[in-house]
């Protein structure tokens, strides 16, 4: 396969392996050799339990991540899009092999590249030990990264979370537009659920309460941030403290004035420590 990008993914692939530091020689051996496969909408790429004998990375469309719970109910872990990684987070079952922790369903229809576990440690073997520890720096990094996002989310209310996964999505998926920022992805009310650990209802409630504060708005089946709400700003105050902006310039003042915004809507709601972070209990909804 061809290692010249073809694709907005592809290229965005290329660049996070070098910004991972990996050689040129390593990344064009790596991405040089995939198969391509297209997904049509809503059709699996992977279950939990299925071999993870692959990783894959999304060149075009978007796939969604799910932790399936034993209850039926699943929380949407992730919505990948051009360039991510998905199908890497792994387990030993009972056998001793690794199979996939989660799975995954595509959204829209969908080009994905599959790159095979034996390709990937042979090239990981052949570079040199500074390589090796700087990647496994940049991997710590990131895990470390994941789990403090999902322990203050975990903290949050209901509400606070679906501001937070809005901003994200404009972050990631938006396009600016006269009135704020467009999100491109079509998400129905029960997938924002499944984002934030709640319910339909409740997920439809408080969207009706956000379009009545002038801070989202509604055109066809895709959601606009309205522009000074506050959510059409990166969202910052998921770092570490250490990690925010100092204010030091206008940029990064108005981020925290947007951050604060977020906060203040929602600094009534108590936090969501009893709503279960998978659950959609009629509870939750009567306390956010």
């Amino acid at each position: 396969m061809n290692a010249q990008p073809t694709s907005p993914g592809q290229s965005r692939l290329l660049e996070l392996l070098e910004q991972w530091g990996l050689p040129k020689e390593a990344i064009a051996g790596l991405v040089g050799r995939h198969t391509l496969v297209r997904y049509p909408k809503r059709s699996p790429l992977f279950l939990q339990g299925s071999p993870a004998d692959v990783v894959f990375a999304v060149f075009n469309g978007l796939v969604k991540v799910y932790c399936p719970g034993a209850d039926g109910n699943r929380v949407l872990v992730h919505l990948a899009g051009p360039g991510d990684l998905i199908g890497y987070a792994d387990f030993l079952d009972a056998n001793g092999q690794r199979s996939q922790m989660f799975e995954a369903h595509a959204l829209t229809s969908c080009s994905v590249a599959l790159f095979t576990r034996q390709h990937v440690l042979k090239t990981l073997r052949a570079l040199d030990p500074g390589v090796l520890l700087k990647l496994l720096e940049t991997l710590n990094s990131f895990w470390s990264g994941v789990v403090h996002r999902y322990a203050v989310y975990l903290s949050m209310s209901l509400r606070e979370r679906l501001q937070v996964v809005l901003t994200e999505l404009g972050t990631r998926f938006g396009v600016q537009d006269a009135r704020g920022v467009l999100l491109t992805p079509e998400l129905a009310q029960e997938e924002l659920a499944e984002m934030i650990g709640s319910s339909r209802p409740m997920v439809s409630k408080l969207l009706s309460e956000m379009a009545e504060r002038s801070m989202i708005a509604c055109q066809g089946r895709r959601y606009i941030l309205l522009r000074g709400s506050g959510l059409d700003a990166p969202p910052r105050w998921l770092l570490p403290a250490s990690a925010k902006p100092q204010g030091n310039g206008l940029a990064g003042e108005s981020d925290l004035r947007a951050a604060g915004s977020l906060r203040s809507v929602g600094s009534n709601d108590e936090p969501s420590n009893g709503r279960a972070f998978g659950g959609r209990t009629e509870r939750a909804a009567g306390a956010a």
